[in-house]
């Protein structure tokens, strides 16, 4: 059992500052090093992997300048993250020198609010499944908390109607973006531009994150009309009609012959733009929405907890018991209390 590791984080104080959008802020300021900013995110990691008890920190050789990523557990196995933290940066390089072509461009359109940023603070160990999403929300960025959004949230409550109690929550968390730009929660026509231009980085980093997860079919949750088009146009091959919510296509992302089954989702926060409108002529949609972002996560909670299962069958099973469900209802009325823009 290795309880300590020591990885290299190759690569020079500019560069790192870059990998890990060490922002301008703190730079300026005394509240944290650059040292702590990485040790931040892998501590999140290890919290979110369950590994309750364990720590990071990172040091910088004096005589050399490197910057060592040391992890540490009295009762943990930490041995995977020597393989996944290395093929992670490694994707995130990648990243960061399409951004650098594409620099000028986000500027000219985020106008100050559109920041890289990867998605660091995630499971990494002990992923269970991957959640394929636009672009991070600014939130992410000014939080330095990955998870730190209403998207999130919300997705981890659906699971929780779905009675998802096997392992923590964090590990069928693991969010890639199709755009590693943090922008505003709405601002998705501001990201349009550059919606294929990482699609090298967000397949390494696919292949990154599925090689070393658990379960060889680990399932993807796809949120959203860009992640679907996103989808269609990087693997062409074998996606040859338009997705929708609930459609499923299996990808042999690791070119192993192991197909990784991907489920399409409405966007966590879909709904949500429907919590405060009581138009009779939207109440068939919004409960359209809801119903289909209750199978979606019951697919994901199931595939999760029983590997190897079909996810035709399991998508239909979730059909089959959310559509026209009591429940629904139930949950509906809950939701809009709980994220209602006004309060009736």
């Amino acid at each position: 059992m290795t309880k300590s590791i020591d990885i290299n984080l190759e690569g020079t104080r500019d560069e790192l500052i870059a990998l890990f959008a060490y922002p301008k802020e703190l730079q300026a300021s005394n509240l944290s090093s650059l040292e702590e900013y990485i040790a931040h995110a892998f501590n999140q990691t290890l919290v979110r992997d369950g590994y309750t008890g364990a720590w990071a920190e990172v040091v910088v050789v004096k005589d050399s300048g490197q910057f060592v990523l040391k992890m540490y557990s009295p009762r943990h196995d930490l041995g995977r993250y020597q393989l996944i933290i290395p093929a992670f940066l490694e994707a995130g390089r990648l990243a960061v020198s399409i951004f650098a072509g594409i620099e000028k461009q986000v500027e000219e359109y985020g106008k100050g609010q559109m920041r890289f940023v990867l998605p660091f603070g995630l499971s990494m160990a002990n992923t269970k499944s991957i959640q394929l999403l636009h672009f991070p929300p600014l939130e992410a960025f000014v939080y330095t908390d990955y998870l730190y959004s209403p998207t999130n949230r919300r997705w981890e409550n659906l699971l929780a109607y779905n009675h998802f109690s096997k392992s923590p929550m964090t590990e069928l968390e693991t969010i890639v973006d199709c755009v590693p730009i943090a922008a505003p929660g709405g601002d998705s026509k501001g990201i349009e531009p550059f919606n294929n231009s990482f699609t090298p980085y967000v397949k390494q980093m696919l292949k990154a994150r599925l090689r070393y997860a658990e379960h060889q079919n680990t399932p993807i949750l796809g949120y959203g009309e860009p992640v679907m088009a996103w989808l269609k146009d990087a693997f062409p091959d074998v996606i040859k009609e338009d997705l929708k919510p609930l459609s499923l296509v299996e990808l042999s992302i690791l070119g192993t012959g192991v197909k990784n089954p991907v489920l399409c989702a409405n966007h966590p926060s879909k709904y949500l733009y429907y919590t405060d409108d009581d138009k009779p002529a939207d109440a068939e949609t919004k409960k359209e929405i809801m119903t289909q972002d209750l199978i979606a996560a019951g697919w994901q909670a199931r595939m999760v907890q029983q590997p190897g299962s079909s996810p035709h069958k399991v998508l239909q099973e979730m059909k089959e018991h959310w559509t026209d469900n009591p429940q629904v209802q139930d949950i509906m009325k809950q939701e809009d209390e709980a994220y209602g823009y006004k309060l009736k």
